[in-house]
C-alpha cells in the first residue's frame, strides 16, 4: 500500500481531510485547522475532542501543506526543502553537455524550475544496475516522493517497473505510454497551425508537410491532423522513418511546394532548395541563432512545466498511476532564422496555374 507523503500512516492525510473530521465533530474547517496550533483560543474541550477524533479518523497533518500555508499567511519565505528525482536514459545524460541540445534544455529546466519551488532534484541515470528494486530503495531511503521521467531513448523503451503506488511521477513529451501518467509536452497540433497561420499571412499557399512515422505514432498524428484541418490535400503529406530518401525529391518535385514543413530540423540539410525554388521552416528548430526559420518548442520550458506538475501532485497527495492524466501543454513560438524570405516568383507562378493542393470549406 502507498505511504503518505508524510510518511507515517499509509491511509491517513490521503483520504482523512480537515473537513472530514469538521463533519464529524460538527464544528468548521477552520475550527478544526486552529485546533492543531499550539496556541489555538478554542476551548480545551473542543480542542481535545478534535484531536481525539482526528486521531481515530487516522489524520496525519501534512507538514509540507503546514509549512505553506502558514508561509502565505505570513509572508515569508518558504523553508521547507523536498528532493525529487529525474530518471534518464543513458544515451540521453551523454548528451546533456552538448549545447543546444535537446537533452541539455531539459536538464537546464528541470533544475531551473526545481531552484523555483525551493525543491532540489537528483539526476539518476538508469542502467543494468540501476534496477527498480534499487531504485525504489534508494527513494525511501533519500524520502523522495516525486519522480520525473525524462523522454525514453529510444523512444520505445519502457518505463521502469517502478512501485507507482509509492511516487507522484510526471513525464516529459509525449514518447511514454505506459504507464499512462501526467506529462508536460509540446501542443505539436498547435505548433502546425502557428506555422501555417504565420506562412499564411507571409504569401505561402502550396506548403508540403514531412513528417517521421514515429513521431507520428508518439504524437497521435498531431502534425498531419492539424496539417490537413487548416485545408491541406492528403497527398502534400510525406511520411518516412528517417529525413533521407531519394524518391523524396522527386516527390516535391512533383509536388511544386512554395515552402516545406519539416518535423525538424534534419530534413534540411539534403534538400536542393534553390533547385525547388523553395523555402524550408521546421516544426522543431533546435538552434535560435541558426538560419532555419519556424518552431521553437522551448523543451527547457517544457521540462520547467514538468516540475510544476509534480508539485501540483505533491500538494494534492497524488500518488500511483492517475485515474484521469493531466496534460500540460506549452504552444511553442514563432523563431524568424536567417534564411527565411518571401515566395519566390518561381511558385507563385506554380500557384496562380494550379489551386488544388489546397480545398476549402
Amino acid at each position: 500500500m502507498a505511504s503518505s507523503p508524510g510518511g507515517k500512516n499509509p491511509d491517513a492525510s490521503s483520504t482523512v481531510s480537515l473537513r472530514s473530521i469538521a463533519e464529524a465533530v460538527g464544528v468548521s474547517r477552520m475550527t478544526v485547522s486552529r485546533a492543531f496550533k499550539a496556541d489555538s483560543s478554542i476551548k480545551p474541550e473542543l480542542r481535545e475532542k478534535i484531536l481525539s477524533t482526528a486521531k481515530a479518523l487516522g489524520y496525519v497533518p501534512d507538514t509540507m501543506v503546514s509549512e505553506l500555508m502558514t508561509s502565505f499567511a505570513h509572508r515569508r519565505q518558504i523553508h521547507y526543502q523536498e528532493t525529487f528525482a529525474a530518471l534518464w536514459w543513458p544515451l540521453r545524460w551523454h548528451n546533456v553537455n552538448v549545447q543546444a541540445d535537446f537533452d541539455a534544455e531539459i536538464l537546464s529546466g528541470l533544475n531551473e524550475g526545481a531552484q523555483l519551488h525551493g525543491r532540489s532534484i537528483d539526476h539518476l541515470v538508469l542502467s543494468e544496475e540501476m534496477t527498480p528494486r534499487v531504485l525504489m530503495r534508494m527513494f525511501r531511503a533519500r524520502g523522495i516522493q516525486g519522480v520525473i521521467l525524462t523522454p525514453p531513448l529510444p523512444a520505445n523503451t519502457p518505463a521502469p517497473k517502478l512501485d507507482w503506488d509509492e511516487l507522484s511521477v510526471v513525464c516529459i513529451g509525449s514518447s511514454l505510454h505506459e504507464p499512462v501518467l501526467n506529462r508536460a509536452q509540446a501542443n505539436h497540433y498547435q505548433c502546425v497551425v502557428l506555422a501555417l497561420k504565420t506562412l499564411e499571412q507571409r504569401g505561402y499557399r502550396r506548403p508540403c508537410l514531412l513528417v517521421r512515422n514515429d513521431l507520428e505514432a508518439r504524437t497521435d498524428r498531431a502534425y498531419s491532423a492539424a496539417f490537413l484541418a487548416w485545408g491541406h490535400d492528403p497527398a502534400r503529406v510525406w511520411r518516412q522513418t528517417t529525413p533521407d530518401s531519394p524518391a523524396l525529391i522527386e516527390w516535391l518535385r512533383a509536388m511544386e511546394p512554395d515552402v516545406i514543413i519539416g518535423d525538424c530540423d534534419k530534413w534540411q540539410r539534403d534538400l536542393p532548395l534553390d533547385d525547388l525554388g523553395c523555402r524550408y521552416i521546421s516544426l522543431d528548430v533546435r538552434d535560435r541563432q541558426g538560419p532555419i526559420s519556424g518552431i521553437y518548442q522551448s523543451t527547457a520550458h517544457i521540462a520547467t512545466c514538468a516540475v510544476d506538475l509534480l508539485i501540483r501532485a505533491r500538494l494534492m497527495h497524488e500518488q500511483g498511476v492517475p485515474a484521469e492524466p493531466v496534460i500540460m501543454l506549452t504552444t511553442g513560438s514563432w523563431y524568424e532564422g536567417k534564411g527565411m524570405r518571401p515566395p519566390s516568383a518561381k511558385r507563385k507562378k506554380a500557384t496562380s496555374r494550379s489551386r488544388t493542393g489546397r480545398t476549402r470549406a
